[in-house]
C-alpha cells in the first residue's frame, strides 16, 4: 500500500509540473471574465498627466494619452484586478521577479492612516494593441503589472508600474 501510494504521490507532481501548475515567476494568463470588478464599466481621469483609463465589460480596457482622442496615442488589452490578501499574495508568489514581498507591503499598510490592506489592488494587464502615431507598436502581447491602492470609496486610483516604477494618480469620472 505504502509503494502505491508513493508512486500515485510521484505521478500527481509530474502531472502538476508537466501542466505548469507550478510556475516560478510566470504570472498566469489573462482571460476575459464575465465577473464585473471594481474597474469594471468606469472611466479614470489622471491627475498627473490629463491621460483616461477606460476599464470596460469583459476585463477589456484601453488608456488613452489624452481624453477625447482615441484614434491614436493609446494601449488597449485585458486586465485581471487582484484585491487586497489575494493581490499581496499575487504579487509575492506570481511577480516574484520583481521583488516585493508581502511583508513589505504591510509595512507600508502600517504606516499610514490612509491605507488598508482591503484597499490594496495589483492590476495585472495583458496589452494586445499599442498605436503610437498612428503605427501598431506591438507584435505580441505584452504583460505590465501594477500596484497600489482604490482609496476614497472606490473614486481615487492611486498605482504605480511595477516594470517602470512610474507612478500615477486617477480620479474615477461619474
Amino acid at each position: 500500500m505504502r509503494k502505491f501510494k508513493t508512486i500515485f504521490v510521484t505521478m500527481l507532481l509530474a502531472v502538476f509540473l508537466l501542466s505548469g501548475c507550478f510556475s516560478s515567476d510566470k504570472a498566469e494568463n489573462i482571460e476575459p471574465n464575465i465577473e464585473p470588478d471594481a474597474l469594471t464599466k468606469t472611466s479614470w481621469i489622471s491627475y498627473d498627466d490629463g491621460s483616461y483609463w477606460v476599464f470596460n465589460e469583459y476585463h477589456s480596457f484601453f488608456w488613452y494619452q489624452e481624453k477625447g482622442i482615441t484614434d491614436d496615442n493609446y494601449y488597449g488589452g485585458t486586465y485581471k484586478l487582484y484585491r487586497g490578501e489575494k493581490a499581496m499574495d499575487f504579487i509575492e508568489k506570481k511577480l516574484s521577479s520583481y521583488g516585493v514581498t508581502k511583508a513589505e507591503l504591510m509595512e507600508v499598510i502600517n504606516r499610514s492612516d490612509e491605507y488598508t490592506v482591503e484597499d490594496f489592488i495589483c492590476i495585472y494587464t495583458k496589452n494586445t494593441t499599442f498605436m503610437l502615431e498612428g503605427k501598431e507598436q506591438i507584435s505580441k502581447p505584452n504583460m505590465i503589472p501594477y500596484m497600489g491602492f482604490l482609496l476614497e470609496d472606490e473614486t481615487i486610483l492611486d498605482i504605480a508600474n511595477m516594470k517602470t516604477g512610474s507612478y500615477y494618480g486617477f480620479i474615477k469620472e461619474e
